[in-house]
This record gives structure tokens, sequence and C-alpha cells, in this order.
């Protein structure tokens, strides 16, 4: 079944929708962790597994799982997505082991590995080629909204009611989303081809390397910085309730990074992709060379939003368009890079705040932003070139 003619509006938002989920869902470990930490009986640092069991689940799942997967029609596959997600939340909210919790998160990891893998692709098979991005765009608004609304509602939840409260909340919403995407996304069959053919294809294509490669490397800088926002935050002297402020700030600032990355992704890709990777650059600078000056981290943490906010709109629709045979199983292989990323970056941000202090944190940051950036800019011919007129519609 070809794309759908015009725009399957109700379908592009309740894949945002599952966007949403799928991000409050992995992220909000970080708004609830002392609480959760006391109520399972282990420490801080250990209840970080909770964060960490899932990224790096969904980074060694994406791949396989998605290869797996990719025969299934696209339609009960979120579906069935969004049942597992209730799943893993409900058990995430009534579990008294921390074990079973853990098991519990890495199970949400391994179906976001999937979910993420097939949400961009998805959305490109909805529209004609010259709406890919924008379609991309609509479908990733949900990653602003789970910033600005997702973990901060979450967390309010978790302080007033309980954390098991707010990852039952979750649950609920989940459920909804299986019905929504089952009465409004248009169906789409799978790829038939095998699955290994097209692993070892999208392998070989450069282009498509390329923006893998470039985004592992951006993410290790984005989260070794992004984990340790707190401690960065109280070195400018803007600790306490500043902190929830300076968040909900950065979520806005990214709200307008989607919005700038729908207005370009499909007229101008590439010098939409170096714009980001520029401010990303210019904010790690800020807060390596003032990170002391509350007015010039404030100033930074909005460029580093908007910057962020942009970013995966572009690499998404990027992959996808440098793998449109397999865009699925590309999407699966970015995805493996940005969650390594995260999960590694966190760990090297660790690493550095104990040896160094907060102060090494961004200029690491910045090095490795500046790499990524560097493999983009190099890349006009595969990866991240300027669309034809035509192809831009």
């Amino acid at each position: 079944m070809g794309p759908a003619p015009g725009w399957p509006v109700g379908g592009l938002l309740s894949l945002s929708a599952a966007v949403f989920l799928a991000l409050t869902t992995e992220m909000l470990p970080a708004g609830v962790l002392p609480s959760a930490a006391r109520d399972l009986g282990v420490s801080e640092d250990a209840a970080g597994l909770l964060v960490t069991a899932f990224a790096y689940a969904m980074a060694l799942g994406a791949i396989p799982l998605t290869v797996l997967t990719r025969g299934l029609p696209r339609r009960p596959l979120t579906v069935a997505l969004m049942a597992g997600f209730a799943v893993v939340n409900v058990l995430t909210a009534v579990s008294g082991s921390f074990v079973l919790t853990v098991v519990a998160r890495a199970g949400g990891g391994l179906l976001a590995g999937v979910f993420w893998s097939t949400a961009a692709a998805y959305a490109a098979r909805l529209v004609a080629p010259e709406r890919v991005g924008r379609a991309v765009a609509i479908v990733f608004a949900g990653q602003a909204l789970a910033l600005t609304a997702g973990l901060p509602l979450g967390t309010a939840v978790g302080s007033a009611a309980g954390w098991r409260a707010a990852f039952g909340g979750l649950a609920v919403l989940a459920l909804l989303l299986a019905v929504l995407v089952a009465r409004s996304l248009p169906a789409r069959p799978g790829d038939r081809a095998r699955g290994t053919t097209r692993v070892a294809a999208v392998l070989r294509t450069p282009g498509a390397m390329v923006v893998c490669g470039t985004t592992l490397v951006v993410m290790l800088g984005q989260f070794a910085l992004y984990t340790y926002l707190a401690p960065l935050l109280e070195r400018a002297g803007l600790g306490g309730s500043a902190i929830g402020w300076a968040l909900l700030a950065y979520g806005a600032a990214g709200a307008a990074g989607v919005g700038a990355a729908a207005a370009l992704v499909d007229r101008r890709p590439r010098a939409a992709v170096l714009a980001g990777l520029g401010l990303l650059t210019g904010a790690a600078l800020l807060l390596a060379v003032a990170g002391r000056c509350a007015p010039v981290v404030l100033v930074a943490l909005a460029v580093w939003g908007m910057a962020f906010g942009a970013l995966p709109t572009l690499l998404h629709a990027a992959v996808v368009r440098a793998a449109p045979a397999a865009p699925e199983v590309a999407d699966s292989v970015l995805n493996s890079g940005f969650n390594i990323g995260v999960g590694t970056g966190a760990v090297l941000g660790g690493q550095i705040l104990a040896r160094a202090g907060i102060g090494a944190v961004p200029w690491t940051a910045l090095a490795l932003v500046v790499v990524g950036a560097a493999a983009a800019l190099a890349a006009r011919r595969t990866g991240f070139p300027e669309l034809r007129a035509a192809e831009a519609g």
C-alpha cells in the first residue's frame, strides 16, 4: 500500500502521542529517583539502573528486534507496543523488588527499541516523498511535549501521590493510546524482504552509517553533559526550585527547535543539521568558559534546548532518506547508536565529574560535539547532502 494522499493528520498525531509516552516512560525515573530509591531500599546510585537498564536494553534490542518484527503489519505492531508499555509500567508501579523493577524497565527498553525504529519509518510511509521530513517532525513533536510537560507532570504526580502513581498513570495512558492507534493509524504492510539482507545493505550504505556515527558521537557529548545538569546549575548558583524552572525553559526551547526542524527538514536539511550542531557546540562552549555566570548559563541552556529539540527530527529524517529501501532497519541502527550514546555518555560524564570536577564536563561534551559536527560538515555527498529542488518539493 502506497503513501496516503494529503496529510493523514490523525495517524501522525497518534504516533506523536506514542512518542510522548515512550520518552516520558524512559525519562520519568530521573524525576522520581530519590523516592523510588527509598521505597525499593537501594541507594540513589543503584537506582540509576532504572535509567541505564532502559537505555542499554533499547540499544541492544533495537536492531535484532526490528529485524524480527519488520514483516509484521505496522498498525497491529504499534498497538502491541503500546499495550506492552502498559504492562511494563504496571509492573514498575506494583513491584516491591528492585530486581523486578529493573527487569521491567529493561523490558520497556526493548519495546522502545522497536518503537523508535518504526515510528519515523511509519510516518514516512504515510506521505509522499517530498513530505517525509515534515511528517517525521510532526511525529517527533511528541518528544518536545514529553520534555516540556511529560517529565514535569510525571514528577509532580510522583511528589504528590507517590512515584508508583506516576507509573500507573503512564500505564493508563498507554492503554488509551493502544485504542487511539488502532482507530486512527492508516494500515501499512510490513517488509517481506529478508531481515539479514536488509541489515547488511544498511551497513554497506555510506550515507546511513555517516548519520548513525554522527548521532553516536553527538549523543555521547549531549548526555555526558545533560545527565549532570543539576550540578552544572548549582555551580552557577541556580539550585533548588530554579533547577525545575531551568528544565522547563530547556524543554520550551526544545519545542521551538522542533518547530524550526519542521520548517527546514524538507527544504534545507543539511543547513538545518549543521545549524543544530553549531548551536549545540556554542552552548557547550558557553558552559565551558562561563559556567559560573548564571545569566550565561541560562542563555546556554536555551540555545542547547533548541538545538537538541531539532536534532532528533533531522537525524531520523536523514537516515530514512539515506536508506529508503530499508527505513526501519536504518532507523534501528541509528537508535542503537543514539542509546549507546545516552548510556555511555552518562557514564563518561560521571567519570569526568569524579576525576576532574564539574567544570571539566562541558569541555568533554564540547570535544565530542565538535567531532560530530565535523563529520556532518564533511558528509556533503552522503549522509547530509542538500536536497535538490525537485526532492524538496
